[in-house]
């Protein structure tokens, strides 16, 4: 069987992050020239900024329990270098005349226990993500499928509740074991056993798991698909960004995603490593709690927005590898409209818009006030991002300009993120990859307060805007469709867009073939492969 690129056939939320890690002793032995051709075999140590909450699809919030399941899960089908949907679990896949159905044709799969996978697995699933027990994150990405069936144990049927402009993109999702799930209680979903010990679909499978320490990966026997050349890679946790890059900087650690600006340079000239650059679909946003009365005014949000020093941002915080961003579709997507500019840095226009919403400086003590109140609120953002943490430093000093007063609130990821969920943040600056199928909709839809949309933005254009755009096969008749619904975003602004961010990569020279990708710093990782004179661990590291 030829699955092409293994990668190709992981889930794509691999187009997340991962990072290689630390831990190791002694010197790096210089690459092997004689080994010109790959040898499977050897350990990748990884770094991860912070550790994966969950390792269960259905409830997992954070991007880096996504990075891992990347790497352990298979789907359906999957996203090549073009960006086209190629076969997986799926060999074949066959539209209905009316559009309305999609039905796959499975090939043979196993999990890492050896039980097969079969459509019974896929369908179960399904249900699974639709239980409000459950209350999964993603239980919207699937709100087009009416339902989905196993008309025999190969072959899965999904019935769309109307024609869609994506109808395998609309479909897909993560598959979990069924002969395991079926003695599990749905409304008990966050104490499983399967979220620390998932079973594996891809052609790696979580061998253990350190909390605070390591996770460590290792070949799936039954992956049906070529083996990956690595034997094993471990993910390191190493909270510290200095950390990280000194790992990398002194032969401690392989490959390091999300390379700070300030180091790529001295990392290159180190000669243990080489970088990387990838133009991201990552978007950098400050997002406005709307239930907060501060931000109900349009007018307010815009006047923040054009208070803020974009170009600041990217030239000293990104160091120029990025650009000024200006809505939730990146320039890498083809829905991205170029007319729709990022607000420019006017602090003159901000403080006019103010004025006209009541905000002024009626005591003179250099801060608007309005009915008594002073126009104070706190950003929240998460620790161990150095954009994040001296952006909230710059966004404080713009808004100051124009009289709003900012306090930075800064902490661990898993804090902050449980605090936006909650609803307890007046403004929140974060990273958000945009969806390569387009589709925002887990961000401004109206109804996605319970996944993304956590600042309970609600626009009735936008929401049509979404469906049309959805509908919409035919690229040329759906791109007037998203230019609109930038222009609706950029007038009505729920949320800052602040910036693109390039994707920089560190590789050490012992780790070969690593090819980033837009899709994931990690697209070819199963062709990741270190020559038998370069290996340093007989069993994983610790």
């Amino acid at each position: 069987m030829k699955l092409g690129r293994t990668v190709q056939c992981l889930w794509p939320g691999l187009i997340a992050l991962l990072i290689l890690g630390a831990g190791c002793q002694g010197e790096r032995a210089a690459p092997d020239s004689r080994a010109a051709a790959p040898v499977p075999g050897g350990t990748a140590v990884v770094l991860l900024p912070a550790e994966p909450d969950v390792l269960n699809p259905l409830i997992r919030t954070s991007a880096y329990a996504g990075q891992v399941l990347g790497i352990i899960e298979a789907s359906l089908v999957s996203m090549d270098e073009n960006l086209l949907w190629s076969p997986c679990i799926a060999k074949s896949w066959t539209l209905s005349p009316d559009s309305l159905a999609l039905t796959y044709q499975l090939q043979p799969w196993r999990w890492s226990d050896g039980e097969p996978l079969t459509a019974y697995d896929v369908v179960e699933t399904f249900r699974l993500f639709n239980l409000p027990e459950v209350a999964s994150p993603r239980r919207g990405e699937l709100r087009d499928v009416r339902g989905a069936a196993a008309l025999d144990s190969a072959t899965v049927r999904y019935e769309f509740v109307h024609p869609v402009s994506n109808p395998v993109g609309r479909s897909l999702h993560q598959i979990l074991p069924l002969h395991l799930t079926r003695r599990l209680d749905p409304a008990a979903v966050r104490s499983w056993p399967l979220n620390e010990r998932p079973l594996a679909s891809g052609p790696y499978r979580l061998v253990s798991w350190l909390h605070n320490q390591e996770l460590v990966l290792e070949r799936n026997p039954y992956f049906p698909g070529p083996a990956g050349r690595l034997e094993r890679i471990v993910f390191k946790i190493v909270t510290d960004e200095n950390a990280r890059v000194i790992a990398l900087e002194t032969g401690e650690a392989d490959f390091l995603e999300d390379v700070p600006v300030t180091a790529a340079a001295r990392l290159q000239d180190s000669g243990r490593v080489d970088i990387q650059r990838v133009a991201g679909r990552d978007y950098g946003y400050l997002m406005w709690n709307l239930r907060n009365e501060l931000f109900q005014d349009r007018r307010v949000r815009k006047a923040l927005s054009l208070a803020i020093d974009r170009g600041r941002i990217v030239e000293s915080l990104l160091g120029g590898y990025g650009q000024p961003a200006g809505s939730p579709l990146p320039p890498v997507l083809w829905a991205h409209d170029p007319a729709v500019r990022p607000d420019p840095h006017d602090p003159a226009a901000a403080r006019r818009l103010l004025a006209e919403a009541g905000w002024r400086d009626s005591d003179g003590d250099g801060f608007l006030d309005r009915a008594g109140r002073t126009f104070s609120f706190e950003i929240l953002t998460r620790q161990g991002d150095p954009v994040r943490e001296e952006g909230v430093v710059v966004i404080r000093e713009n808004l100051r300009e124009v009289g709003v007063a900012v306090q930075p609130r800064i902490l661990e990821l898993g804090t902050a993120i449980d605090l936006v969920r909650q609803g307890r943040f007046d403004a929140y600056l974060g990273v958000m990859a945009a969806n390569l199928k387009v589709d925002p909709s887990a961000q401004l839809r109206s109804t996605a307060t319970d996944r993304f949309n956590y600042g309970h933005y609600a626009s009735a254009e936008v929401d049509s805007l979404l469906s049309l755009g959805l509908s919409l096969a035919d690229r040329d008749r759906a791109k007037p469709v998203w230019n609109r619904l930038q222009e609706v975003l950029a007038r009505d602004a729920p949320v800052a867009y602040l910036y693109y961010p390039d994707v920089l990569c560190a590789a050490s020279k012992r780790l070969r073939n690593v090819q980033a990708h837009i899709l994931s710093p990690y697209f070819n990782i199963e062709e990741w492969w270190i020559a038998p004179a370069d290996r340093k661990y007989a069993t994983a590291p610790r």
